[in-house]
């Protein structure tokens, strides 16, 4: 049956995100051990959810039954106190690409452009495509966010601007200087998304908190998926003024985050040093990665989240063999990036194998030579 003549217009040309591919899934591909397959494709946290969340999580499973609290009440008054701001100015998502959607929801449509850079995290592109908007695609010199440029590009049909620092997929970030000069000169009519869910991995992040308590329209977003390693349970959240959170609750899906999902999040927000090991194992990681991909003459992206950018001859054939040997990663193709693999860090035995497994493809005649 053809659906497509029923389809919104702005659906049949929407870009498909690809996610890292499954252990599971490779595994049986390529007739491999499961347990011999590692996994560094969606920068996840190698060493897990805090021993704290997993045991609340545990406990909040036994109640499972029961529909969870609908606003995340006591997460939420966690939050609040984490971030030292007003419990109205929070709203949960499930993970914070869920903000994303309910942002284009509320403001955008039809002649309406919404700016981001032009290889920056794709959800943003398929949110503002599902609305109806016009996605305006900034050129990232160096693979780095432009503000200038993207300042420039804001008309009066702008909306939205989305800024992931770092930036997914090229691990890139912007100086904190320059987001705050940005921030402040954005006009009134435009509402600024500032996406921080690597920003637990940086040791001194953008603080746009003080411009959320003067009212500006800001929605700065995090999530509990990287370092506090609970992708699975999907659940971040939005920090904006108090009206605009009213307008994104107002429209968020009813029990949207999970029970076991919130009281996951409240135990791990109770255990920095947790958060401690990881960043500093990813800091030794990222630099183990870097010195690796030198060695094998592999130009790279200097990075601020817990994955790299590598750029390899024929990245499609490359990403392909790296499963046959039990290594996922992701390729980025969909974010204009062809020549290019990200790779998340692992922990250290998993980041030399990925190292020693590049090696052995690199040095095969047929890619040698290509």
């Amino acid at each position: 049956m053809d659906y497509t003549t029923l389809l919104n217009p702005q659906i049949q040309r929407l870009p498909v995100y690809e996610p890292g591919r499954p252990i599971e899934l490779v595994a049986q591909e390529f007739g491999l051990n499961p347990a011999q397959v590692i996994k560094l494709a969606s920068n996840e946290n190698p060493l897990g959810a805090s021993p704290r969340a997993l045991e609340a999580a545990g406990k909040a499973l036994r109640d499972s039954a029961v529909y969870p609290e609908n606003s995340a009440f006591f997460l939420v008054r966690d939050l609040a106190e984490h971030h030292g701001l007003k419990p109205e100015c929070f709203t949960m998502g499930a993970g914070s690409n869920e903000i994303f959607y309910l942002l284009c929801g509320l403001f955008v449509r039809p002649g309406v452009e919404v700016v981001m850079g032009a290889h920056a995290f794709i959800t943003y592109l398929i949110a503002t495509s599902l609305a109806g908007g016009t996605p305006v695609l900034v050129p990232m010199p160096e693979l780095r966010h432009d503000l200038d440029a993207m300042r420039a590009a804001i008309t009066e049909k702008t909306r939205l601007v989305f800024l992931p620092n770092p930036n997914n997929p090229t691990g890139t970030r912007v100086d904190n200087a320059a987001v705050l000069e940005f921030a402040r000169s954005l006009p009134e009519h435009v509402i600024f998304c500032y996406d921080e869910a690597y920003a637990e991995y940086d040791r001194d992040p953008v603080d746009l908190r003080p411009l959320i308590r003067e009212g500006r329209k800001i929605v700065a977003t995090r999530t509990f998926s990287k370092i506090y390693g609970l992708a699975g349970l999907r659940i971040g959240y939005g920090m904006s003024d108090p009206a605009l959170a009213k307008l994104l609750n107002a429209t968020r899906p009813p029990f949207n985050t999970s029970s076991i999902a919130q009281a996951a999040a409240r135990a791990a927000l109770q255990d920095p040093a947790w958060v401690e090991r990881s960043r500093a194992s990813n800091a030794l990681g990222l630099v183990r990665l870097q010195a690796g991909f030198e060695a094998l003459e592999l130009p790279s992206v200097p990075s601020a989240g817990n994955f790299i950018l590598v750029k390899v001859p024929d990245a499609a054939s490359v990403f392909s063999q790296l499963q046959k040997q039990g290594v996922i990663v992701r390729p980025v193709k969909g974010y204009g990036l062809p020549e290019y693999l990200r790779v998340s860090v692992g922990t250290e035995s998993q980041n030399d194998r990925c190292l020693e497994a590049l090696g052995q493809i690199l040095n095969r005649e047929e890619l040698r030579s290509s």
